[in-house]
Protein backbone atom coordinates (compact mmCIF):
# COMPACT_ATOMS: atom_id res chain seq x y z
CA UNK A 1 0.00 0.00 0.00
CA UNK A 2 1.41 3.57 -0.96
CA UNK A 3 2.83 5.45 2.05
CA UNK A 4 0.20 8.11 3.95
CA UNK A 5 1.31 11.40 3.35
CA UNK A 6 0.75 14.67 6.10
CA UNK A 7 1.39 16.99 3.06
CA UNK A 8 3.31 18.90 5.54
CA UNK A 9 6.76 19.98 5.47
CA UNK A 10 10.00 21.63 8.10
CA UNK A 11 8.93 25.14 6.61
CA UNK A 12 5.05 24.60 7.59
CA UNK A 13 5.92 23.02 10.69
CA UNK A 14 8.48 26.33 11.78
CA UNK A 15 6.14 29.00 10.26
CA UNK A 16 3.51 27.72 13.26
CA UNK A 17 5.62 29.19 16.20
CA UNK A 18 8.94 31.14 14.68
CA UNK A 19 9.68 35.12 13.10
CA UNK A 20 8.83 35.95 10.00
CA UNK A 21 12.29 36.80 9.78
CA UNK A 22 14.02 33.21 10.59
CA UNK A 23 11.59 31.71 8.55
CA UNK A 24 12.58 33.64 5.47
CA UNK A 25 16.47 32.86 5.88
CA UNK A 26 15.39 29.15 6.60
CA UNK A 27 12.79 29.06 3.50
CA UNK A 28 16.46 30.16 1.44
CA UNK A 29 18.60 27.39 2.62
CA UNK A 30 16.25 24.62 2.42
CA UNK A 31 16.97 24.59 -1.54
CA UNK A 32 20.67 24.10 -0.78
CA UNK A 33 19.47 21.11 1.35
CA UNK A 34 17.26 18.81 -0.39
CA UNK A 35 16.17 16.47 2.27
CA UNK A 36 14.73 18.86 4.34
CA UNK A 37 12.42 20.01 1.52
CA UNK A 38 11.77 16.52 0.52
CA UNK A 39 10.68 14.59 3.53
CA UNK A 40 6.85 14.57 5.50
CA UNK A 41 7.36 17.28 9.41
CA UNK A 42 5.57 17.16 12.16
CA UNK A 43 5.98 18.95 15.34
CA UNK A 44 5.93 17.30 18.90
CA UNK A 45 5.34 18.06 22.05
CA UNK A 46 7.91 16.04 23.27
CA UNK A 47 11.73 15.42 22.87
CA UNK A 48 11.12 11.66 23.39
CA UNK A 49 8.42 9.62 22.24
CA UNK A 50 7.49 5.79 21.22
CA UNK A 51 6.35 4.93 18.15
CA UNK A 52 4.93 1.64 16.75
CA UNK A 53 7.08 -0.07 13.72
CA UNK A 54 5.96 -2.03 11.04
CA UNK A 55 8.33 -4.76 10.50
CA UNK A 56 6.83 -7.06 8.71
CA UNK A 57 3.16 -6.43 7.26
CA UNK A 58 0.22 -8.94 7.56
CA UNK A 59 -0.64 -11.96 5.31
CA UNK A 60 -4.43 -12.35 4.98
CA UNK A 61 -6.65 -14.57 2.61
CA UNK A 62 -9.58 -16.13 1.73
CA UNK A 63 -11.57 -19.77 3.72
CA UNK A 64 -14.34 -21.61 3.32
CA UNK A 65 -17.35 -21.53 6.27
CA UNK A 66 -16.28 -23.55 9.04
CA UNK A 67 -12.82 -23.83 8.31
CA UNK A 68 -9.89 -21.99 9.66
CA UNK A 69 -8.18 -19.16 7.75
CA UNK A 70 -4.40 -19.45 7.43
CA UNK A 71 -3.02 -16.07 7.97
CA UNK A 72 0.65 -13.97 9.90
CA UNK A 73 -0.47 -11.04 12.35
CA UNK A 74 1.22 -7.89 11.06
CA UNK A 75 4.85 -8.05 13.46
CA UNK A 76 5.03 -4.77 14.60
CA UNK A 77 7.26 -3.25 17.38
CA UNK A 78 8.08 0.05 19.58
CA UNK A 79 10.76 2.18 18.75
CA UNK A 80 11.91 5.26 20.30
CA UNK A 81 12.77 8.48 18.67
CA UNK A 82 14.44 11.03 20.20
CA UNK A 83 14.89 14.67 18.97
CA UNK A 84 18.83 16.08 19.03
CA UNK A 85 19.16 19.80 20.11
CA UNK A 86 20.55 21.47 16.96
CA UNK A 87 22.38 24.75 17.49
CA UNK A 88 22.56 27.65 15.18
CA UNK A 89 24.25 29.84 17.80
CA UNK A 90 26.63 32.04 16.71
CA UNK A 91 28.90 35.34 17.79
CA UNK A 92 30.58 37.92 15.37
CA UNK A 93 33.10 40.26 16.67
CA UNK A 94 31.78 44.16 16.59
CA UNK A 95 34.63 44.87 15.05
CA UNK A 96 34.34 43.17 12.15
CA UNK A 97 30.63 43.56 12.05
CA UNK A 98 30.92 47.79 11.32
CA UNK A 99 33.80 47.38 9.32
CA UNK A 100 32.11 46.33 6.29
CA UNK A 101 30.71 49.25 4.02
CA UNK A 102 27.67 46.80 3.75
CA UNK A 103 26.56 47.90 7.10
CA UNK A 104 26.01 45.85 10.44
CA UNK A 105 23.00 45.32 9.86
CA UNK A 106 23.54 43.27 6.94
CA UNK A 107 26.89 41.46 8.39
CA UNK A 108 24.74 40.09 11.17
CA UNK A 109 22.06 38.96 8.93
CA UNK A 110 24.66 36.80 6.71
CA UNK A 111 26.18 35.41 9.88
CA UNK A 112 22.71 34.37 11.03
CA UNK A 113 21.94 32.50 7.23
CA UNK A 114 25.31 30.61 7.30
CA UNK A 115 24.75 29.54 10.45
CA UNK A 116 21.42 28.31 9.60
CA UNK A 117 22.71 27.28 5.89
CA UNK A 118 25.03 24.70 8.36
CA UNK A 119 22.42 23.41 10.84
CA UNK A 120 20.11 22.14 8.14
CA UNK A 121 22.96 20.69 6.00
CA UNK A 122 24.37 18.93 9.12
CA UNK A 123 20.77 17.74 10.21
CA UNK A 124 20.63 16.19 6.44
CA UNK A 125 23.61 14.74 6.95
CA UNK A 126 22.56 13.32 10.31
CA UNK A 127 19.23 11.61 8.27
CA UNK A 128 21.94 9.16 6.74
CA UNK A 129 24.69 8.67 8.89
CA UNK A 130 23.22 9.19 12.67
CA UNK A 131 25.49 9.31 15.07
CA UNK A 132 28.10 8.21 12.87
CA UNK A 133 27.91 11.68 11.84
CA UNK A 134 27.13 13.30 15.23
CA UNK A 135 27.17 11.27 18.26
CA UNK A 136 24.92 13.83 19.79
CA UNK A 137 22.55 13.70 17.19
CA UNK A 138 19.45 11.33 16.45
CA UNK A 139 19.48 7.98 15.09
CA UNK A 140 19.85 8.38 10.79
CA UNK A 141 18.87 5.99 8.63
CA UNK A 142 22.67 4.31 8.81
CA UNK A 143 21.88 3.31 12.17
CA UNK A 144 18.30 1.03 11.20
CA UNK A 145 20.19 -1.11 8.41
CA UNK A 146 20.51 -4.55 9.19
CA UNK A 147 17.90 -4.71 11.93
CA UNK A 148 14.28 -5.50 9.95
CA UNK A 149 15.15 -4.26 6.15
CA UNK A 150 18.16 -6.10 5.23
CA UNK A 151 16.69 -7.46 1.89
CA UNK A 152 16.84 -3.49 1.27
CA UNK A 153 21.07 -3.37 1.58
CA UNK A 154 22.55 -4.12 -1.86
CA UNK A 155 26.38 -4.33 -1.85
CA UNK A 156 27.26 -3.06 -5.46
CA UNK A 157 30.84 -4.95 -4.29
CA UNK A 158 32.81 -1.57 -4.68
CA UNK A 159 36.22 -1.62 -2.32
CA UNK A 160 39.36 0.98 -1.20
CA UNK A 161 38.59 4.44 -1.34
CA UNK A 162 36.16 6.80 -2.83
CA UNK A 163 32.85 4.74 -2.02
CA UNK A 164 29.52 5.97 -1.49
CA UNK A 165 25.69 5.02 -1.64
CA UNK A 166 22.59 5.41 -3.29
CA UNK A 167 19.97 5.16 -0.86
CA UNK A 168 15.94 4.98 -2.14
CA UNK A 169 13.25 6.32 0.67
CA UNK A 170 9.45 7.11 1.14
CA UNK A 171 8.24 9.36 3.56
CA UNK A 172 4.78 10.02 5.44
CA UNK A 173 3.05 8.94 8.17
CA UNK A 174 3.87 5.11 7.56
CA UNK A 175 7.57 5.85 6.62
CA UNK A 176 9.63 8.45 7.38
CA UNK A 177 9.35 11.60 8.88
CA UNK A 178 11.43 14.69 10.25
CA UNK A 179 10.04 15.81 13.77
CA UNK A 180 10.56 19.06 15.32
CA UNK A 181 10.30 18.96 19.62
CA UNK A 182 8.90 22.10 21.28
CA UNK A 183 5.86 21.56 18.95
CA UNK A 184 8.46 23.06 16.13
CA UNK A 185 9.20 26.36 18.35
CA UNK A 186 12.98 27.39 17.69
CA UNK A 187 14.81 29.50 20.31
CA UNK A 188 15.47 32.46 18.80
CA UNK A 189 17.10 35.34 21.00
CA UNK A 190 17.72 39.14 21.27
CA UNK A 191 21.18 39.95 19.58
CA UNK A 192 22.83 40.86 22.17
CA UNK A 193 26.43 42.46 22.34
CA UNK A 194 28.90 39.70 24.99
CA UNK A 195 32.42 40.25 26.38
CA UNK A 196 34.58 37.09 24.74
CA UNK A 197 37.42 36.46 26.45
CA UNK A 198 40.48 34.77 24.84
CA UNK A 199 41.04 31.45 25.75
CA UNK A 200 44.84 31.72 26.04
CA UNK A 201 44.71 34.65 27.93
CA UNK A 202 41.11 34.82 29.84
CA UNK A 203 42.14 37.31 32.71
CA UNK A 204 44.06 40.31 30.41
CA UNK A 205 42.48 39.54 26.48
CA UNK A 206 39.47 39.54 25.11
CA UNK A 207 36.85 41.35 22.72
CA UNK A 208 33.34 42.68 22.38
CA UNK A 209 30.79 40.01 20.15
CA UNK A 210 27.46 40.70 18.74
CA UNK A 211 25.83 36.85 19.54
CA UNK A 212 22.42 35.34 19.26
CA UNK A 213 20.90 32.12 20.42
CA UNK A 214 19.39 30.06 17.77
CA UNK A 215 18.16 26.34 18.32
CA UNK A 216 15.71 23.85 18.51
CA UNK A 217 14.89 20.24 18.83
CA UNK A 218 14.69 17.74 15.64
CA UNK A 219 14.53 13.93 15.08
CA UNK A 220 13.85 11.37 12.55
CA UNK A 221 10.61 9.28 13.02
CA UNK A 222 11.05 5.79 11.02
CA UNK A 223 7.70 3.90 11.66
CA UNK A 224 8.19 0.93 8.37
CA UNK A 225 11.08 -1.34 7.30
CA UNK A 226 10.09 -0.40 4.07
CA UNK A 227 10.64 3.00 3.99
CA UNK A 228 14.37 2.85 2.93
CA UNK A 229 17.10 0.86 1.22
CA UNK A 230 20.77 1.40 0.49
CA UNK A 231 23.08 0.61 -2.30
CA UNK A 232 26.28 0.56 -0.72
CA UNK A 233 29.87 0.52 -2.08
CA UNK A 234 29.54 1.88 -4.76
CA UNK A 235 32.83 2.91 -6.30
CA UNK A 236 34.69 3.95 -9.42
CA UNK A 237 34.92 0.18 -10.75
CA UNK A 238 31.75 -0.80 -9.66
CA UNK A 239 30.31 2.64 -10.89
CA UNK A 240 26.36 3.59 -10.68
CA UNK A 241 24.05 1.89 -13.45
CA UNK A 242 20.32 1.75 -14.65
CA UNK A 243 20.80 -2.34 -13.67
CA UNK A 244 21.90 -1.66 -10.31
CA UNK A 245 18.79 0.43 -9.49
CA UNK A 246 16.21 -1.71 -11.47
CA UNK A 247 18.15 -5.06 -9.43
CA UNK A 248 17.68 -3.21 -6.52
CA UNK A 249 13.76 -0.98 -7.17
CA UNK A 250 12.84 -5.18 -7.51
CA UNK A 251 13.74 -5.89 -3.87
CA UNK A 252 10.87 -3.75 -2.63
CA UNK A 253 7.49 -5.03 -1.86
CA UNK A 254 4.75 -4.41 -4.41
CA UNK A 255 2.99 -1.30 -3.51
CA UNK A 256 5.90 -0.03 -1.30
CA UNK A 257 8.40 1.17 -4.16
CA UNK A 258 10.53 4.36 -2.98
CA UNK A 259 9.09 7.90 -3.89
CA UNK A 260 13.13 8.96 -4.05
CA UNK A 261 16.14 7.78 -4.64
CA UNK A 262 18.93 10.33 -2.82
CA UNK A 263 22.43 10.11 -4.39
CA UNK A 264 26.05 12.74 -5.03
CA UNK A 265 26.71 14.30 -8.24
CA UNK A 266 29.58 11.98 -8.88
CA UNK A 267 27.22 8.87 -8.32
CA UNK A 268 24.78 10.89 -10.66
CA UNK A 269 27.66 11.58 -12.87
CA UNK A 270 28.29 8.05 -13.16
CA UNK A 271 24.54 6.75 -14.24
CA UNK A 272 24.87 9.39 -17.06
CA UNK A 273 28.09 8.23 -18.52
CA UNK A 274 26.26 4.55 -18.18
CA UNK A 275 23.91 5.52 -20.47
CA UNK A 276 26.37 7.29 -22.65
CA UNK A 277 27.98 4.46 -22.88
CA UNK A 278 24.60 2.75 -24.78
CA UNK A 279 23.77 5.39 -26.53
CA UNK A 280 23.56 4.68 -30.20
CA UNK A 281 24.61 8.12 -31.83
CA UNK A 282 27.34 8.17 -29.31
CA UNK A 283 26.29 11.97 -28.03
CA UNK A 284 26.38 12.45 -23.86
CA UNK A 285 23.03 11.24 -22.13
CA UNK A 286 21.02 13.65 -21.10
CA UNK A 287 21.24 14.17 -17.75
CA UNK A 288 19.26 11.90 -15.57
CA UNK A 289 16.36 12.60 -13.40
CA UNK A 290 14.73 9.61 -12.56
CA UNK A 291 14.84 5.26 -13.08
CA UNK A 292 11.55 3.52 -13.22
CA UNK A 293 9.61 6.39 -12.47
CA UNK A 294 11.35 7.13 -9.12
CA UNK A 295 12.84 10.48 -8.86
CA UNK A 296 16.53 10.93 -8.49
CA UNK A 297 17.83 13.72 -6.27
CA UNK A 298 21.06 15.45 -5.84
CA UNK A 299 22.34 15.84 -2.32
CA UNK A 300 26.08 17.14 -0.83
CA UNK A 301 25.09 15.74 2.35
CA UNK A 302 25.84 12.25 1.05
CA UNK A 303 29.99 11.53 1.10
CA UNK A 304 31.70 9.99 -1.66
CA UNK A 305 34.18 8.68 0.97
CA UNK A 306 32.11 6.18 2.93
CA UNK A 307 35.06 4.03 4.37
CA UNK A 308 35.29 6.26 6.90
CA UNK A 309 32.73 5.41 8.18
CA UNK A 310 32.65 2.65 10.90
CA UNK A 311 30.34 -0.22 9.34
Amino acid sequence: MPTISTGIKTLDVLMMNNSEEIIGIINDVIKKNPEVGFFDASPVKKNEYNTLFIDQYPKVGFRDPGEFAKHEVARLGNRTVKCAHLDASWTMDKALATQSDWGKDKALAIQTMTHLESALFTLSQQIWYGVRNETNGFKGLHDLFGQANKDLLMDAGGTGSNLTSVYAVSTGVDAIQLVWGNDGELTEGDVVEQWITNPTDPKNSGAWHYAQDISGWAGLQVTSAHAFGRIKNISDEKSLNDDMLYDFLAQFPAGRKPQAFFLTRKAMNQLRKSRTAVNATGAPAPYPTEVGGVPLIETDAIMDNEETLAE
